[in-house]
């Protein structure tokens, strides 16, 4: 059984509150200065990170089916690959999938929907570091996490912008 969740997550900010996350998460997306702010503290943020930049040889986002849609794990993960001489890999994780969005779901429903959304590949060995906007319940990086370890990552860790805390306590 593969171990499903990241070996490393690093989050720029933790909201409690839920509303103040979903507020959070519609400001992120819709105003360029916000998403900026929050882009550069998380840069800053994993550069301060001991060792962190390190543990990893480079970059993948969570991948969409639908391309009209902003991708804002891509955005920031361009992002951070520019700003933090990582490279960013596009072509290791694919969805592969259709699902409906885990926002609109109850959170016990959105491990089982998002379940073998997500296909890599890789050689075997490589240490990889997902990228995503926001985490509520954490079943997006738990099934990246599983794909990319099944393809043959040996370290995957996370970072995300912002992170709605009683995910990392209710499993």
């Amino acid at each position: 059984m593969t171990n499903k969740n990241p070996d490393t997550l690093i989050y720029g900010v933790s909201y409690g509150d839920i509303e103040k996350f979903h507020m959070f998460m519609r400001e992120f997306k819709t105003r360029g200065d916000i998403f900026e702010k929050y882009a550069n503290f998380l840069c800053e943020r994993l550069s301060l990170e001991p060792g962190f930049l390190n543990s990893f040889d480079f970059f993948v986002f969570v991948p969409s089916l639908t391309p009209e849609r902003t991708n804002y794990s891509l955005e920031l993960a361009r992002f951070l690959s520019e700003k933090l001489h990582k490279p960013l890999k596009t072509d290791v994780l694919k969805k592969i999938k259709n699902t409906r969005e885990l926002k609109t779901l109850p959170r016990e429903e959105r491990h089982g929907e998002i379940k073998d959304s997500f296909g890599a590949s890789l050689n075997g060995g490589e240490r990889v570091c997902i990228i995503d906007d926001v985490t509520a319940s954490g079943a997006t990086l738990s099934e990246i996490t599983s794909a990319l370890k099944n393809a043959g990552a040996s370290y995957v860790c996370a970072a995300v912008v912002a992170v709605y805390l009683p995910q990392l306590t209710a499993r």
